[in-house]
């Protein structure tokens, strides 16, 4: 375990900064390459998608997809068939289009206020259900430690699924070692999200839904009045 530290720290930086790259060329969107644009995702889709890519390539492959998914419609390119039969593809299309595209991204589900916080309902790997809080200033999202360790006796989480430990300093100056790991899909109402990059926390901890999940949307928001949480991912496919 401890000689897969620094990959994992180095996955951790490599992501920011893809992300972070991303999110700068997309002033660049109208005159960018879409050919170039969609070939980049289509082999960044593949290998998120591959069911023996290593976990480390899938997780970084499924963010750089969102984020050419964002700078295709950005640059107002729908994915979808042509027609009934057709085979799905990205393509120019209107304003009409582009909104029905989003709209199909979308999905709401309903929020418990906990001590101040929203906690969803969400579903790991297909069969985990877990309480995640809503915390856009964790890096990461969090798992307690019980859950992992049912996760492993039900083999929902493999060996080839752990990607070593780091360190994290916390605000108090506390330093903290947790684990580092590949969750497979995590599912927020009718939506999912493939290879999430999770920690597991100490046992009884908070489930957190931290920015590895929330940065690969396209946006998020809280309803109040009707206490629930809408979420666009980053693409209808």
């Amino acid at each position: 375990m401890g000689s897969r530290v620094p990959q994992a720290i180095m996955l951790a930086m490599w992501l920011y900064g893809t992300a972070t790259l991303a999110q700068a060329n997309t002033s660049e969107a109208p005159t960018a390459d879409a050919e170039r644009t969609i070939a980049h995702w289509t082999a960044s889709n593949t290998t998120c998608r591959s069911h023996t890519a290593p976990a480390l390539a899938a997780v970084a492959a499924c963010e750089q997809r969102d984020s050419f998914s964002k700078l295709l419609a950005q640059m107002s390119y729908c994915y979808g068939p042509r027609d009934k039969l057709g085979q799905a593809t990205w393509r120019p299309c209107d304003a009409a289009a582009v909104a029905q595209n989003s709209a199909l991204a979308r999905t709401t589900a309903r929020f418990q206020r906990i001590g101040g916080v929203f906690a969803l309902s969400a579903t790991i790997n297909a069969t985990s259900n877990a309480y995640l809080i809503v915390d856009s200033g964790a890096t990461n999202v969090q798992i307690p430690q019980e859950v992992a360790e049912k996760m492993k006796r039900d083999g929902t989480l493999a060996d080839s699924d752990l990607l070593g430990e780091r360190h994290f300093v916390m605000a108090d100056g506390r330093r903290l070692q947790q684990r580092v790991i590949r969750l497979r899909t995590l599912q927020i109402g009718d939506r999912i999200m493939e290879n999430v990059l999770a920690t597991v926390g100490a046992p009884k901890s908070r489930a957190l839904l931290g920015q590895s999940f929330l940065r690969r949307l396209n946006w998020w928001k809280i309803d109040n009045v009707n206490n629930t949480i809408e979420l666009e991912f980053a693409g209808s496919f």
